[in-house]
């Protein structure tokens, strides 16, 4: 997030936005990973039944078995779905004891020996396991045991793969700062030709135009740890060139450059300063209007990047 803008880009009131990026603790990252690696047996063993043509009844859902029975035009009580379900369970869990019974005999012994000699501690690296199949499967008719052990090697090897926590701002027509009544910029005013209607809960047609506030650092840019800014130019055609200021907290654009503006990277979202912290004051939202406010918490905003210059 925390880079010099070099192009045009807009803000967007983003209030909801964490306070910080949620992080996995060692604790949560040992069971993602103890999780994973108890898994390879079943997906191996699944492997196995596979190349044996064994087949292994899938045990839905409740929803999806209540779009089968209505589809069916059978019951579809609470009682009914709850039995429908233990049953196909019940009929997997048999359907996978028979079929790791079945794999344990003589008819699974060319698929186990594999697996244990690509599981054996010699194969230490990918260059290892090749080896091993050219020493071991070195006829084209033996493609199909190369791909089964390719496909054990990928389970073998693989490795647990973390949830992505980071936050991904949302933006919406009604949080874009845009042009309001008179030279105010703020929020609420979420298209051209129409408001947000507090009273019907929805936006209603007014015959004015609400433009998108697009800006641009055009002078004293500059870039540390993630913060960065300068003086903010519009770059819309609404005010095209004038530079975005504040001289009674409110703020506007205005024919003559300001101060300069500071965006402050807090992770998830941006505190934005006209100055800076500590001889300026933070952007907040008041009454859906943008304004520069002494003594307040600072309000969280986003950007969203333009596609043209």
């Amino acid at each position: 997030m925390g880079y010099l803008r070099k192009t045009s880009f807009l803000i967007f009131h983003d209030p909801d936005a964490p306070a910080a990026e949620k992080t996995l603790n060692a604790r949560e990252i040992a069971e993602i990973e103890a999780a994973h690696e108890a898994g390879k047996k079943d997906r191996i063993d699944a492997l196995v039944w596979q190349q044996m043509g064994i087949e292994i009844p899938e045990v839905p859902t409740e929803w999806e078995l209540v779009k089968s029975l209505r589809y069916e035009g059978k019951d579809v009580s609470e009682e009914v779905v709850k039995r429908g379900v233990a049953e196909a369970d019940m009929k997997a869990k048999v359907a996978r004891e028979a079929a790791t019974a079945r794999a344990a005999g003589p008819e699974g012994a060319p698929w186990r020996e594999i697996v244990q000699a690509v599981q054996d501690e010699s194969i230490v690296d990918e260059e290892a396991f090749k080896e091993y199949l050219r020493n071991t499967f070195k006829w084209t008719e033996q493609k199909y045991l190369r791909d089964f052990a390719w496909d054990v090697y990928g389970v073998v090897t693989s490795q647990a793969v973390l949830p992505d926590l980071a936050y991904r701002p949302c933006r919406e027509s009604h949080t874009t700062v845009r042009f309001k009544g008179g030279d105010g910029l703020g929020i609420n005013a979420p298209s051209n030709h129409s408001r947000w209607d507090d009273d019907e809960k929805k936006f209603v047609l007014t015959g004015e135009t609400s433009p998108t506030l697009w800006v641009k650092i055009a002078d004293g840019a500059w870039s540390k740890d993630g913060h960065w800014g300068g003086h903010l130019q519009v770059t819309c055609a609404a005010a095209e060139g004038q530079w975005i200021d504040s001289s009674n907290g409110w703020v506007r654009p205005q024919s003559s450059k300001g101060d300069p503006v500071t965006f402050y990277d807090m992770g998830p979202y941006y505190e934005i300063w006209q100055k800076d912290r500590e001889t300026g004051r933070p952007l907040v939202v008041e009454d859906d209007y943008l304004r520069f406010a002494e003594d307040c918490t600072p309000g969280r905003f986003n950007l969203e990047d333009a596609t043209w210059g």
